[in-house]
């Protein structure tokens, strides 16, 4: 069976709408939105007032929250990745996982704050020794970590402060991702104090 462009373009506006319904439920964002809307007018327009060049449209028009996305990734990770940043590699019950991180100095001991995946954060909170790598140095550490939400205010306002006096306009980036790449409901924010073995 042939398909004809009104198919592949009807096809192309539904199945933007729906990976952007799975987005929002998932994540969130305003790229995710976007793209809704964009599949929703996409879907209307080639419904109500078909054209030849509905194809073209749909394809040219799903480009946009893609490149979206991926110019704010790029930006951000390009900009996270121009301060201060460690290694981790945390063995979790469903294998072994490595996340880039900023640290802080904090006390004796370094800290991180990491938004991490709940399979990860579990490991986090359990206190599973874990392998540290700061300026070429790596070191086994056990994490003494906490969930930013239950943390006092005040500890965590200092642990916000720190991360702002220490990486300055860099924080923004976080907030630019959020508010465009949405965050995933099964993260969980941590923050852990690495203390030597």
């Amino acid at each position: 069976m042939i398909l004809n462009s009104r198919s592949v373009a009807v096809f192309i506006a539904a199945l933007t709408a729906v990976i952007a319904v799975i987005l929002l439920i998932d994540r969130g964002g305003v790229i995710a939105g976007g793209t809704l809307a964009i599949g929703i007018a996409l879907l209307a327009k080639i419904w109500l007032k078909p054209s030849d060049h509905d194809l073209a449209l749909s394809i040219g028009m799903v480009t946009i929250p893609v490149l979206a996305w991926v110019g704010t990734f790029y930006y951000v990770i390009s900009t996270w990745e121009t301060g201060e940043v460690v290694e981790l590699y945390i063995d979790t019950d469903s294998g072994d996982h490595t996340a880039r991180v900023w640290v802080l100095d904090i006390g004796t001991y370094p800290l991180v704050y990491y938004d991490a995946e709940s399979e990860v954060a579990k490991s986090l909170l359990a206190g599973k020794p874990l392998q540290l790598t700061r300026a070429g140095e790596v070191s086994t550490r056990i994490p003494k970590a906490t969930r930013i939400d239950v943390l006092p205010e005040a500890e965590s306002n200092l642990i916000f402060e720190a991360m702002e006096t220490k990486y300055g306009d860099r924080v923004g980036a976080a907030d630019i991702y959020y508010l465009m790449l949405g965050r995933s409901r099964d993260r969980v924010a941590v923050v852990a104090t690495l203390i030597e073995e």
